[in-house]
């Protein structure tokens, strides 16, 4: 592809001049008008915008530092004496699971005790294995509240045995009420 004949297209380059003389000189003028743009050599010594711009930043990044290492300085001499200041903790009475010795209110006494006689009729109702799983449930969340409450008594500032023992509480409630809920089991006869 790449022959040694010359293109028309360099034989045409060839014949054009090397360099071509203008009819008057443009250069002086061009420095000229650059120098009118420039600034003087006294402009150049003093501040120009960006001087300014790099003054700023420093000045800007000096107030934060000392803002900070004030605010600083006045927040570690203050931290001991907070750290110091024990807060008086609120007591937390336990209540055994029985609910016994303690005053809850008259509308949850009452509640309670119909929840009570609720469950205790459905529970005849249901069947004796069913009953007796109910039962040996109902026993163990109780004795298990008993044991925390117990404890509770010899540690009252402990927050997770206040934790495990509302939660006890609440296992009780949902079971009595679960077992409220249950439809009669009863049986119907249908005449044929």
């Amino acid at each position: 592809m790449n022959s040694h004949r010359p293109d028309a297209l360099d034989e045409a380059l060839s014949k054009l001049p090397k360099s071509v003389p203008t009819e008057r000189d443009l250069w002086p003028r061009i420095q000229a008008q650059i120098e009118a743009e420039r600034p003087g050599k006294d402009a150049r010594r003093g501040f120009t915008p960006r001087w300014y711009q790099l003054a700023a930043g420093v000045l800007l990044v000096l107030a934060s530092s000392v803002t900070t290492f004030v605010i600083m300085r006045d927040a570690q001499e203050r931290a001991p004496a907070v750290a110091t200041t024990e807060l008086p903790r609120p007591e937390i009475a336990a209540m055994p699971a029985s609910f016994a010795g303690y005053r809850l209110g008259e509308d949850y006494t009452k509640a309670r005790a119909q929840l009570d006689l609720e469950f205790e009729q459905r529970l005849a109702l249901l069947p004796p294995e069913a009953r007796e799983k109910v039962e040996r449930n109902l026993a163990d969340i109780r004795a298990a509240a008993r044991e925390i409450a117990d404890t509770l008594a010899e540690h009252p500032t402990d927050p997770l045995l206040h934790e495990l023992l509302m939660s006890t509480y609440q296992s009780e409630l949902q079971l009595l009420a679960h077992v409220t809920q249950m439809a009669p089991a009863t049986t119907k006869r249908v005449q044929l």
